[in-house]
C-alpha cells in the first residue's frame, strides 16, 4: 500500500463511520455535510502540504465526496426501506440535489 491509498482509506473509514454515528445520533442533515466537507478538505489540504504523498489533492476530494455521498443516500434508502411505507420513501434524486447544495452552499435550497 503506498501513502495516497492510506490517506484515501482512512478518510473513506471516517466518512463512512460518520453516516452511521450521523443516523445514530438522528444529526441535522446540514451540520452533517458541513461536517462531511471539512474531514474532505482536512484530507484534501494533507495532500496539497504534503506533495511527496501526492500532486493530486482535487482527486482525492472528487473521490471523498462521491464516497461520502454515496453512503449517506445509501443510509436514506435504507431508511426508507425500513419505513415500507410508500410516502415516507425520500426522493433519493431529490436528495442528491440538495446534499450537493448544502456541501457547495452550506444551506439548504429554498
Amino acid at each position: 500500500m503506498n501513502c495516497i491509498d492510506a490517506v484515501e482509506g482512512t478518510a473513506k473509514t471516517v466518512l463512512t463511520r460518520f453516516v452511521e454515528l450521523s443516523a445514530e445520533y438522528r444529526m441535522d442533515v446540514s451540520e452533517y455535510i458541513r461536517n462531511v466537507k471539512t474531514v474532505i478538505e482536512g484530507a484534501a489540504l494533507f495532500l496539497k502540504t504534503n506533495p511527496e504523498v501526492s500532486d493530486t489533492p482535487d482527486i482525492l476530494r472528487d473521490v471523498l465526496y462521491d464516497h461520502a455521498k454515496a453512503q449517506w443516500l445509501a443510509r436514506l434508502a435504507k431508511a426508507g426501506e425500513q419505513e415500507q411505507a410508500s410516502d415516507a420513501a425520500p426522493d433519493l434524486e431529490y436528495q442528491a440535489y440538495c446534499y450537493d447544495h448544502v456541501y457547495t452552499r452550506g444551506e439548504y435550497p429554498r
